[in-house]
């Protein structure tokens, strides 16, 4: 051995931290998740929600617990993804000199059977709201959409899934008493009367509300103590999670996450999938 060598040997030596311990790691399979097709490139999101599976001509979503949300045609000569958000995947196809960006338009198939409805029962476009009645966004949304549904009429109705919020100690209460309401004809009453109070609710203010509306509130406080009741508002939460919800208010329009909750941006929405439907 050179004098050079035994150098480097001497100098990594002095290099080792003194009294290293070496741990043994353990590895368990926790979760597998069976895909259409052999992956030629596995990618999770930036923020962590979702992942993006890379087939021989199809790109797959996945949210980040294994279920598949969808898959869209991309080509044979994409060769590999980089995403920049949970919609947004850069692809990068063989031979060209470009990159492209995918933005992906997500529809979800949302169960809306029994739920609560305003407005025209036939009407070509649902808004699906995920809602927490002590939710001050929530609150903040319930005028708008009000204005929504009077500009649209014929076109529009509005679905409620409710989605209490474990930070908010009355949510679950009022959700209750809106569907307790509804039994009596006056789901929607109660509604607005909730999130014109969202900053006062209480279980007293929960009665006096129920009371203002004209509901028999023997029934009501029946109705209440109905596991039906509770075992609907799961069932809500349930799907919300599975959709993706994880604040409200989450609005779904057609099935599409919408973003922009103006005035403006729901309108613009409604008019493009009406557009669609005349085609």
């Amino acid at each position: 051995m050179s004098s050079r060598m035994l150098l480097l040997l001497l100098l990594l030596l002095l290099c080792l931290p003194v009294g290293a311990v070496r741990a043994e790691v353990e590895g368990r399979t926790v979760r597998t998740v069976d895909l259409p097709e052999t992956a030629r490139q596995v990618v999770i999101s930036p923020g962590g929600r979702s992942y993006f599976v890379l087939g021989a001509e199809k790109l797959y979503l996945y949210s980040i617990d294994g279920r598949q949300i969808g898959s869209v045609e991309i080509g044979s000569d994409v060769v590999g993804i980089t995403p920049q958000s949970d919609g947004l995947v850069l692809l990068h196809r063989k031979g060209k000199q470009r990159l492209e960006y995918l933005s992906l338009d997500v529809i979800q198939q949302i169960d809306t059977t029994d739920s609560p409805v305003r407005g025209n029962l036939d009407a070509p476009v649902t808004i699906v709201v995920f809602d927490d009645f002590q939710c001050p966004y929530c609150a903040r949304l319930a005028p708008t959409l009000k204005k929504v549904l009077a500009n649209n009429p014929q076109n529009v109705r509005m679905v409620l899934k409710n989605f209490p919020l474990s930070m908010h100690r009355y949510a679950r209460a009022a959700a209750v008493a809106a569907e307790a309401a509804g039994r009596q004809g006056k789901f929607w009453e109660m509604h607005d009367q909730l999130f014109a109070n969202y900053n006062q609710l209480n279980e007293q203010k929960i009665d006096d509300l129920a009371r203002q509306i004209g509901l028999d509130m023997k029934r009501f406080n029946e109705d209440r103590k109905d596991a039906a009741i509770q075992a609907a508002i799961s069932r809500d939460q349930e799907q919300g999670s599975a959709l993706g919800v994880r604040g409200t208010p989450t609005v779904f329009i057609n099935g599409r996450l919408l973003r922009d909750r103006s005035e403006r941006g729901f309108q613009q929405v409604i008019d493009a999938e009406l557009a669609k439907l005349k085609k």
